[in-house]
């Protein structure tokens, strides 16, 4: 039988008629546990209680107990349908099997298509890793996926090799252990602690992160040899974005952190296997650690353009799916692939635009009118983020935007080398209370767009764009980078130096002073700073205030006593 647990929620469009589909398929009884909610018909139509094979049990604070019974007493009948449901598949809700900006995770692996041939080279390369002796790099248990911004990377290693590893595609691969992939963030030390946290449920954080701290490089190492149970048992450890690192980590803990991963991937006989995704233009980074590079470059995957059969993968197999079932008109797949042939944001652009024609279509089927409306798949991105934009309720809602967006842009130099940043959501948190307020609701509004994304990053709520084609192609946001790439980069410092100060107990060592205050004092004028940011400048205000008032009250003191001085010794 098939158990749904529904609950307030509950996406009851979705999720009642595609597993009412299933249900039908299987020919299998469907029950749902009432968990949660007062209101019935919010949670299920009343009709569904007339349908063959379906039952309603409540389950709902002081009937729990009661509920568990009825569940086991229906497992113990092992129940069939009696008559199957008569369903037909053209009054069934398709489900959208396309994600936008976002990239495909584990849960989306059934939809993520055109990339077969590369998913397979990969496990092949790892499977090469794992049984090749090479005496001048013993054991390098790494795999590096390279590619350009927007080229699919934590796609395909989310939804294609992970999924396919424990799957079993390589021996034993199904019982290996995989930690949570993890993003390096400021404090990738830190975020690796929470990943293992999860397998270690005895030790507490601060004690997970100390050992991971301490002076030794063997800590990862040690911590995942407690792990596995046999010899031959492998951890395998996915960091995403590790342009990160060179963008957003300080040195110090960078240089530990790569240590780690470094020492656990050589390990002789080691259990751990790295997995890591980093961006082409960011590829001279880890030079400046020979040993990481040469391990980066030995086992590394290119992630190319898709090819146009690859692409035409990606439109059509998830929308000939059983609880999909779209068609497309006239020439509609045509004009898609020849606007996105051989680029190489290829799939974050027709993913949207996909998603874009889902939300337009007429009833299971993908309409060209659609495509014209959202003017193409370029258009489709543009004309949201503007339409969002425009959508705003006030002009200051409009400001805040662009006071949003510039807080989750890492400028570089020139746009080619602009790339988007991670923001800590208490950086939405300002001075004025009606400005918070009003800044938090133009970030829902563009979540609600899938412009941008929130994440929990290791126990710190973020922000970020959701995809950095957003970045390159939305002119709008293009023109604020460039009227504002310097203050960006001088909000950056005194962000990070307000945050550093706040976790240093803070110390007055670490204020502003002279120039460097008068500098963050104008762009606080010019700009709106966080309420973290305007406590750190005022603190460096008042010692520098206290400090002049200091040396005013001493110059004072030594005048009178020279003063003094004189006026006795004129006397004697």
């Amino acid at each position: 039988m098939i158990l749904l647990i529904v609950s307030p929620h509950t996406w009851p469009a979705n999720l009642v008629n595609e597993y009412l589909r299933i249900a039908n398929s299987y020919e299998r009884r469907l029950v749902f546990v009432w968990a949660a909610g007062d209101d019935r018909t919010t949670l299920l139509s009343d009709d569904l209680g007339t349908i063959p094979g379906v039952d309603l049990i409540d389950a709902r604070q002081t009937k729990y107990e009661i509920a568990l019974g009825e569940i086991i007493i229906r497992i113990k009948k092992g129940e069939s349908l009696v008559s199957p449901l008569e369903l037909n598949p053209s009054e069934i809700e398709p489900r959208n099997p396309y994600k936008g900006l976002r990239a495909f995770t584990a849960w989306d692996t059934r939809d993520f298509f055109g990339r077969e041939l590369l998913i397979q080279e990969l496990i092949d390369r790892l499977r090469h890793i794992l049984t090749l002796e090479r005496p001048e790099l013993p054991a390098a248990r790494m795999l590096s996926v390279i590619g350009a911004s927007g080229s699919g990377k934590s796609s395909v290693v989310m939804a294609g090799i992970l999924p396919k590893l424990q799957g079993g595609a390589l021996p034993g691969s199904q019982e290996w252990i995989y930690l949570e992939p993890m993003v390096p963030g400021r404090h990738p030390i830190e975020a690796l602690a929470l990943v293992l946290k999860f397998y270690f449920p005895d030790s507490s954080f601060m004690t997970l992160l100390q050992d991971l701290a301490a002076d030794t490089i063997r800590g990862l190492h040690l911590l995942a040899s407690q792990l596995v149970k046999k010899s031959d048992s492998r951890v395998v450890l996915v960091v995403d974005q590790f342009e990160e690192l060179f963008t957003q980590t300080v040195f110090e803990e960078r240089h530990h952190f790569l240590d780690l991963l470094v020492t656990a991937a050589t390990e002789p006989r080691g259990p751990v296997i790295v997995v890591l995704t980093l961006r082409a233009d960011f590829y001279d980074r880890p030079m400046n650690n020979p040993e990481l590079f040469r391990l980066i470059q030995a086992n590394q995957t290119s992630v190319l353009p898709m090819g146009i059969s690859e692409l035409r993968e990606v439109i059509e197999k998830p929308a000939a799916l059983a609880d999909v079932q779209l068609t497309f008109e006239d020439n509609l797949v045509d004009n898609l692939l020849s606007e996105v042939q051989g680029q190489v944001v290829a799939l974050p652009l027709l993913q949207f635009s996909l998603d874009q024609l889902f939300q337009h279509r007429d009833g299971h089927r993908l309409t060209l009118s659609a495509y014209y409306t959202l003017g193409g798949v370029k258009g489709a991105l543009i004309q949201q983020a503007e339409y969002t934009y425009a959508a705003l309720p006030s002009d200051q809602h409009r400001q805040m935007a662009r006071i949003l967006f510039l807080r989750l842009i890492d400028p570089g130099t020139n746009m080619l080398e602009t790339t988007g940043r991670r923001a800590a959501f208490s950086e939405l948190s300002l001075p004025d209370p009606q400005q918070t307020d009003i800044i938090r609701q133009v970030a829902d509004v563009f979540i609600s767009a899938r412009l941008l994304i929130t994440n929990d990053i290791a126990g710190t709520k973020t922000i970020e764009v959701a995809n950095e084609v957003l970045i390159h192609e939305w002119t709008r946001l293009k023109a604020w980078i460039n009227e504002a790439r310097d203050d960006i980069l001088l909000q950056q410092a005194i962000s990070e130096d307000a945050n550093e100060w706040m976790q240093r107990g803070k110390s007055r060592d670490r204020l502003y002073r002279g120039s460097q205050l008068k500098e963050a004092q104008a762009w606080a004028k010019r700009n709106i700073p966080s309420e973290r940011e305007v406590v750190f400048l005022q603190a460096g205000l008042v010692q520098g205030r206290t400090t002049r008032l200091l040396y005013f009250v001493i110059g004072t003191v030594i005048v009178i006593l020279l003063i003094l001085l004189l006026f006795l010794k004129g006397i004697v």
